[in-house]
C-alpha cells in the first residue's frame, strides 16, 4: 500500500476513532472531551497539508494518482454482485481533504468557546467528528456505491447537528425538513446508481468511465442522459439547488458552528464535488466514445440542464437574500446562490472553475458564518439585524475579518472570490459564444452576472446594518464585547485564506496559478481518463492532453489539440477582459448602491408604502412562495395520499381481512357443529350402546344361585322348544 493511500485512510479514520471515544466516554473526560475530536481533526489536517506540500506542490503537474482496492462484498456464483472498497488519491482528493480538515478544525476550535456551557456539550463534538469522518470518506473513495454510503451518512450527521436543540419545535422541524428533502434527491441518485449497475456491472469510477468508450451505451444515449440527471438529482438536494433548496435556510436552527460546517466546505460542497468527479459520465452523451476525449461535451444535454439549474439558483437565491433580517439566513441564501455558481460552472464544462470557487468560497463563507456566530455571541444570541448597529467599535476583530470575507464574496478586485468567480463567468461567456450567441445558452452567464451584483448589494446591506450606524438596542450594545481568542483566531485564519487563497498574494511568483496548474481536467480526472483501457492510441491521448481550454495555460502546442478545442480555447482567452470588467463593474455598483440605499438612509424612499417594490419585498420575504407551494401541492398531496391510503387500508384491506375472518368464523362454527354432532356423536353413540349392553349383561353376573338355576331352566326350555320345532319342521 502506497504512502498517499495510507495517509488518506489515516486522515479519514482518525475522526472516526475520536467519535467512538467521545460518544461513549466524552462526558467523563476533562473538559468533556472537546480536545479529543479537535486534536484528531488537527492530526488529519497536518497529514492533509503534508500531502498537499509533498504531492500537489511537489511537481508542476501535482501528484501522481494512486489507487487501492479491496473486495467488500461478493455474492453469487455465475453472475456475482461485487462491491469493492476503493481509495483514490489525486490532486482533487488532496485539495478537498485540506479544505474539509481545515474548516472542520477551525469550527471545532471555534466551538470550544461558542458552545461552552451548553447541554450535551460532549455529544456536540462527537457529532462534529462523525460529520468530518463522513465527508472525508466521501472524498477518498472511487466507488460510487461507497460514495453513496458516505453520502447518506453525511445526511444523518446533518440531521443530528441541525436538530441539536431538539427541544425547540423549530429545530426539530428543520432537521426533519433537511433529512426528508435530501431523501427526494437521493432517491434519484440511487435509481441512477442502479442503472449504472445494470449497464456497466460495476460501481467503480474506472469501469463507469471506461464504459463510455466501449460501446455499451451505443443506442442508449437518452438513458445515459437520464442516468446522469438522476445522479445530479442527488447534488440538487445536497447542494441545495432549486427547487430542493428549501431545507438549507431552515438549517440555521442548528448551532452557528454547525452552519459554518454545513454551509462552507462539507455537506453542501459534497454535491459539487460529486458532479465534478462524475463529469465524464455527465459529459459522455455520445454513447460510443467519451465526450471528454472528443470535445463534444459542450453539446451535452445533461450538462446544459445542469448549467441552467445552477445559473437560475444563483440568481433566485440572491434575490431572496436581499430583504432577510436574520443575519444567518442572509448567509444561508448567499450559500445557495454561490453553490449555483459552482453547479453552473460544471454545466458549462469547467470542473476547474467549480472546484476553484468551492475552495475560495469555503474559506470566506466559513469566516462569515463564524463571524456571525461571534456577533450573535456578543449580542446574547440575538440574530435580528434590526436590533444591531455600530458593532464595529465593540467587535473590531470580528468586523475586520467579516469585512474582508464580505469583500471576497462580493468579488472585490484582487480578492480570491473575484478571481474564482471571474473564471466561472469567463467559461460561461465563452460557452455562450461557442454556440453562436444562442440566447438560451446565454442564460447561465446572464443569471450569474446579475447574481454577482446582487451579492455585493445584500452583503453590504448586512455589513451596514450590523456594524455601522447607531445601536438599535442600547442595552445589548453596552454589554457587547469581542469574542475570546478561541473564536477570533479561526476568523483571522479564514479571512486571510479567503482573501489571498487564489495566489494573488504572490503576483508573478510561483504561487500565482497554483490552483489552475494543478486542477486541470486531465489531472482532476486522473488516471481514470488517461488509462490504457480508455485512451489506447497516441492520437486520442494527444487530443486529451491538449484539452486545456478550462484554465489559463497558454503554453500547450496548438497542434496537439483538436480544432474544436483550440477554437474554444481562443474564445475563452478573449473572454477574460469583458467578463472581468463586467463582473467587477457590477460588483462595485452593488456595493455603491448598498451604501446609497442603506447607509445614507434612502431605503424608505425606494420602498414606498403600497408601491411595487413593497409588494416585491413581500414576495421575497415569502421566499417566492416556494415553501407555500410545497406545503400546498406536494406535501398536501402526500397528506391526501396518506389519508386515502389510510381509508383504503381501513375499508378495503381491513374490510377484506374482517370479511375473511367472518367467513372463517362461520365455517369454523359449522365444522364445530359437525364435529360435535357427527364425529363426536358417533363416538358417543358407540360408547352408549356398549354401555347399554353392558348394563343388561351385568345382571347375569349377580352371584345368586336361584338366578343361575332359573336361567339354566329357561335356557334348556328354549333349546328344547327349538329342537322340537326343528324336528317337526323336518
Amino acid at each position: 500500500m502506497e504512502t498517499p493511500i495510507i495517509l488518506a485512510l489515516a486522515i479519514t479514520v482518525l475522526p472516526l476513532c475520536a467519535f467512538m471515544v467521545q460518544v461513549f466516554f466524552g462526558r467523563f473526560l476533562p473538559r468533556q472531551g472537546d480536545w479529543l475530536p479537535t486534536s484528531a481533526v488537527a492530526g488529519s489536517l497536518i497529514m492533509s497539508l503534508y500531502l498537499l506540500i509533498t504531492g500537489v506542490f511537489g511537481s508542476p503537474e501535482g501528484m501522481e494518482p494512486v489507487q487501492w482496492t479491496t473486495t467488500w462484498i461478493s455474492i453469487g456464483q455465475t453472475k456475482t454482485f461485487t462491491v469493492d472498497f476503493e481509495v483514490f488519491v489525486d490532486n482533487l482528493t488532496v485539495i478537498m481533504l485540506c479544505v474539509v480538515t481545515l474548516v472542520s478544525f477551525l469550527v471545532h476550535l471555534f466551538s470550544t468557546g461558542y458552545m461552552k456551557g451548553e447541554e450535551r456539550y460532549n455529544r456536540f463534538f462527537a457529532y462534529l467528528a462523525l460529520f468530518t469522518f463522513s465527508m472525508l470518506g466521501l472524498i477518498i473513495t472511487s466507488s460510487l456505491m461507497f460514495l453513496f454510503i458516505f453520502w447518506e451518512l453525511v445526511g444523518l450527521c446533518s440531521y443530528l447537528l441541525i436538530g441539536f436543540y431538539f427541544q425547540k419545535d423549530s429545530a426539530a422541524a428543520a432537521c426533519k425538513k433537511a433529512f426528508l428533502t435530501n431523501r427526494v434527491g437521493d432517491t434519484g441518485f440511487f435509481i441512477g446508481l442502479m442503472i449504472l449497475w445494470v449497464m456497466v456491472g460495476s460501481f467503480s469510477f474506472d469501469d463507469i468511465f471506461a464504459s463510455l468508450g466501449s460501446g455499451i451505451w451505443a443506442g442508449h444515449e437518452t438513458l445515459l442522459t437520464v442516468c446522469g440527471l438522476l445522479i445530479f438529482a442527488g447534488a440538487v438536494s445536497k447542494s441545495a439547488q432549486f427547487p430542493l433548496h428549501i431545507w438549507l435556510p431552515d438549517a440555521m436552527e442548528g448551532p452557528t458552528p454547525v452552519s459554518a460546517l454545513i454551509h462552507a466546505a462539507t455537506m453542501v460542497a459534497a454535491g459539487v464535488y460529486m458532479i465534478c468527479r462524475m463529469f465524464p459520465l455527465l459529459a459522455g452523451v455520445d454513447g460510443g466514445e467519451s465526450a471528454m476525449l472528443t470535445g463534444n461535451y459542450f453539446d451535452s444535454d445533461a450538462l446544459f440542464i445542469i448549467s441552467l439549474v445552477g445559473g437560475f439558483t444563483a440568481l433566485f437565491a440572491a434575490t431572496i437574500a436581499i430583504p432577510q433580517n436574520d443575519i444567518k439566513k442572509v448567509l444561508a441564501y448567499s450559500t445557495v446562490s454561490q453553490l449555483g455558481y459552482m453547479v453552473m460552472a460544471v454545466g458549462v464544462g469547467s470542473m476547474y472553475a467549480a472546484m476553484f470557487h468551492l475552495f475560495t468560497h469555503a474559506m470566506f463563507k466559513a469566516c462569515l458564518f463564524l463571524g456571525s456566530g461571534s456577533v450573535i455571541h456578543a449580542m446574547h444570541h440575538e440574530q435580528d439585524m434590526r436590533k444591531m448597529g455600530g458593532l464595529r467599535h465593540k467587535l473590531p476583530v470580528t468586523y475586520l475579518t467579516f469585512l474582508a470575507a464580505t469583500l471576497a464574496l462580493a468579488g472585490f478586485p484582487l480578492t480570491s472570490g473575484m478571481i474564482s468567480k471571474e473564471s466561472i463567468l469567463t467559461q460561461a461567456y465563452a460557452y455562450w459564444q461557442w454556440h453562436d450567441g444562442s440566447f438560451i445558452r446565454m442564460l447561465p452567464f446572464l443569471f450569474c452576472l446579475l447574481a454577482a451584483g446582487l451579492t455585493a448589494f445584500y452583503m453590504f446591506r448586512l455589513i451596514i446594518g450590523v456594524f455601522y450606524g447607531k445601536p438599535r438596542d442600547q442595552h445589548a450594545y453596552d454589554h457587547a464585547h469581542e469574542s475570546p481568542k478561541s473564536m477570533t483566531i479561526p476568523l483571522m485564519v479564514l479571512a486571510a485564506i479567503g482573501v489571498l487563497g487564489a495566489g494573488i498574494a504572490f503576483p508573478g511568483g510561483p504561487g500565482t496559478h497554483w490552483f489552475e496548474d494543478r486542477a486541470k481536467p486531465e489531472v482532476l480526472v486522473g488516471k481514470m481518463m488517461t488509462s490504457e483501457a480508455i485512451v489506447d492510441d497516441a492520437a486520442t491521448r494527444a487530443k486529451w492532453s491538449g484539452s486545456d481550454h478550462w484554465h489559463q495555460l497558454h503554453d500547450t502546442p496548438a497542434e496537439s489539440a483538436t480544432h474544436a478545442v483550440h477554437e474554444f480555447h481562443e474564445l475563452y482567452h478573449h473572454a477574460h477582459w469583458p467578463t472581468f470588467f463586467l463582473a467587477t463593474g457590477i460588483g462595485l455598483f452593488g456595493i455603491a448602491f448598498a451604501f446609497y440605499v442603506f447607509y445614507f438612509k434612502r431605503e424608505k424612499t425606494w420602498v414606498k408604502k403600497g408601491g411595487l417594490l413593497e409588494w416585491y419585498q413581500g414576495v421575497l420575504l415569502n421566499l417566492y412562495y416556494v415553501d407555500n407551494f410545497f406545503a400546498a401541492v406536494p406535501i398536501a398531496f402526500m397528506h391526501w395520499l396518506s389519508k386515502a391510503a389510510l381509508m383504503i387500508d381501513r375499508v378495503v384491506v381491513d374490510g377484506l381481512v374482517n370479511a375473511c375472518s367472518v367467513v372463517v368464523r362461520i365455517f369454523s362454527w359449522i365444522i364445530g357443529k359437525f364435529d360435535y354432532n357427527a364425529v363426536d356423536g358417533s363416538v358417543r353413540g358407540v360408547g352408549g350402546v356398549a354401555f347399554m349392553f353392558g348394563r343388561r349383561v351385568r345382571r347375569l353376573q349377580g352371584g345368586r344361585i336361584q338366578d343361575y338355576v332359573g336361567l339354566t331352566v329357561y335356557g334348556l326350555a328354549v333349546v328344547f322348544l327349538i329342537l322340537a320345532a326343528w324336528s317337526n319342521w323336518t
